[in-house]
């Protein structure tokens, strides 16, 4: 909870990736909140009242997920409501806003994206960044399992990484006020 409400201030790519692996930890634990309490929770090196309010968080978390049906897989409803904001500022950032540097980036990302698409079919991805976002959870994941990973692999990472990170400083900028998107024009 501390952590997560951390990055959802300073950096959202990184706040959504905090949060799958939240949800994975609390499918590890298999729902069950006083095993995440003494295996998490309690180990936090905080007063009480603080650890009663992760707890807290926990709970709310689980009942959420639960609630929605993420036993198995899937995202809560509010970080997907994320990426599609982060979508129609990346849309934004292409065409209206003309972000230079952003389009240099996601140029430099869009093959990676594409074959990352073809790759996840299937699974419930709503748009590119979900893609990427999704990718580098992956990437993650496999990393911390220790597993080899290709270089071609690590190149496509790094892009879309690149990438991801400047939509998160223009969607801080924006939540912020200090980024201002031009109005469309309508006709």
């Amino acid at each position: 909870m501390l952590i997560s409400r951390e990055k959802r201030r300073t950096n959202i790519v990184e706040y959504l990736l905090y949060m799958y692996q939240i949800e994975d930890i609390i499918r590890s634990f298999q729902f069950d909140l006083s095993q995440i309490d003494t295996n998490i929770v309690q180990r936090f090196d905080q007063p009480m009242a603080v650890k009663s309010e992760i707890r807290l968080w926990y709970a709310d978390l689980i009942e959420k997920m639960q609630r929605q049906q993420l036993q198995r897989s899937g995202h809560l409803k509010e970080l997907k409501t994320i990426i599609v904001a982060l979508q129609d500022l990346h849309d934004q950032l292409l065409t209206t806003y003309q972000d230079k540097k952003y389009i240099e980036l996601y140029e430099a990302a869009r093959p990676s994206l594409k074959e990352l698409a073809v790759k996840s079919v299937g699974q419930d991805l709503i748009n590119q960044i979900d893609v990427g976002v999704h990718g580098v959870y992956g990437y993650l994941v496999m990393r911390l399992k220790q597993k080899e990973i290709g270089e071609q692999t690590q190149v496509a990472i790094t892009h879309i990484t690149s990438f991801l990170a400047h939509l998160a400083s223009q969607f801080r900028k924006l939540e912020s006020g200090e980024l201002t998107l031009p109005e469309t024009h309508k006709n």
